[in-house]
C-alpha cells in the first residue's frame, strides 16, 4: 500500500464545483493502470483551496468509488498541529487507508518542533502516516536524523521526499530498519531515487501517464534496467514540463488535452500560460 506508484490525484472542477463524474473516470483509469494507491487532497489536488465540506466529499466519494479496489490516502497538511490532528481524524473516520502530512509550513519550526508535531499526530490518531518533506513549499527541511527518529514510530510508515539531494536517500536506506518506505516526491529524478534505494513515488506525472510510471517502478524492482531507462527517457520531458509552472497548473492542462478533466483551477492558481500550453501540447502529441 505504501510503495510502488501512488498518484497524487488532481481534484477535477467544473464551473467552480467538484466534478464527481470526472473524478470517477480518473479513479477507474488508475485502477485499470495498476496504480498502487490514490492520494487525494494533496497539493496536486489543491487540498488547501478546498472547503471542509469539499474535502469530506472528495474523500468519501473516492473511497466509495474505489470500492476497496485501490487504497485511498489523504493529504492532511496544515501549519497547525491541532488542525492536522483533526484532518487525520476526519480521514480516519471516513475510512481512508492512510494520511500524508508535511512539516508545518510558514511556521519554520525547529527539528524538535517537527518531531513533536508528528509525534502528537501519531499519538492522537490511528491512521498510518506518511511524512512529507517538501522544503520548497514548507520553508523547512526535515533532517535525516529527524526522519530516522520518526521512522521508529509504529504508524509512521513512509517518507515522501521532495528534496532532490539523492544522497539523503542512500543514507536513510542504510540506517532505517524495518518496513519504513522511501517515496519520491520529484518525478524528474524518480529513476535516480529508485537507484539510491527508493521504494516508489507519490507522483504528479502518474496523473497523465499512470501505466508508464507504474512500469518504470516495476521494471526497477525486477531488475529490468533497460526497460526502466526507456520509460524514464519517455517520461522525463513530460515530468519536466509538468513543473514549468506551479503544480497543478500544467497537469490540469495536460489532463484537459486527454479530455479527462476541465482545465479549471482555484484562485490564486491561474491556467497555464500559452508558452506552457504549447510545450505540453507538443509533448503530449
Amino acid at each position: 500500500m505504501f510503495d510502488g506508484s501512488i498518484v497524487a490525484l488532481v481534484t477535477p472542477f467544473k464551473n467552480g464545483e467538484i466534478d464527481f463524474m470526472a473524478l470517477e473516470v480518473l479513479i477507474e483509469m488508475h485502477i485499470d493502470a495498476g496504480t498502487n494507491a490514490i492520494l487525494v487532497c494533496g497539493s496536486t489536488g489543491e487540498g488547501l483551496l478546498l472547503t471542509e465540506k469539499e474535502r469530506r466529499d472528495i474523500i468519501s466519494h473516492t473511497i466509495k468509488l474505489s470500492a476497496s479496489r485501490i487504497p485511498v490516502l489523504v493529504g492532511c497538511s496544515t501549519c497547525s498541529t491541532a488542525e492536522a490532528i483533526g484532518c487525520v481524524r476526519t480521514a480516519q473516520d471516513l475510512g481512508a487507508n492512510g494520511s500524508l502530512v508535511c512539516a508545518p509550513f510558514y511556521i519554520k519550526p525547529s527539528q524538535m518542533g517537527i518531531l513533536e508535531h508528528f509525534k502528537s499526530i501519531h499519538d492522537s490518531t490511528d491512521l498510518p502516516i506518511i511524512v512529507y518533506n517538501n522544503p520548497g513549499r514548507c520553508a523547512v527541511n526535515i533532517s535525516v536524523d529527524t526522519i530516522l527518529e520518526l521512522s521508529q514510530f509504529e504508524r509512521i510508515v513512509a517518507l515522501k521526499e521532495s528534496d532532490t539531494n539523492l544522497a539523503r536517500v542512500t543514507i536513510l536506506k542504510s540506517k532505517i530498519h524495518g518496513d519504513f518506505k522511501l517515496l519520491s516526491g520529484d518525478d524528474l529524478s524518480l529513476a535516480g531515487f529508485l537507484a539510491h534505494g527508493g521504494d516508489g513515488a507519490i507522483s504528479v506525472t502518474a496523473n497523465v501517464e499512470p501505466t508508464l510510471v507504474k512500469t518504470l517502478i516495476e521494471s526497477w524492482k525486477v531488475g529490468d534496467i533497460k526497460k526502466m531507462q526507456e520509460c524514464d527517457r519517455i517520461l522525463s520531458p513530460l515530468s519536466e514540463a509538468l513543473f514549468l509552472e506551479p503544480n497543478p497548473v500544467p497537469v490540469k492542462y495536460a489532463l484537459s488535452l486527454k479530455k479527462l478533466t476541465q482545465n479549471e483551477l482555484r484562485l490564486p492558481l491561474l491556467p497555464a500560460t500559452p508558452a506552457t500550453e504549447e510545450i505540453l501540447t507538443r509533448i503530449m502529441d
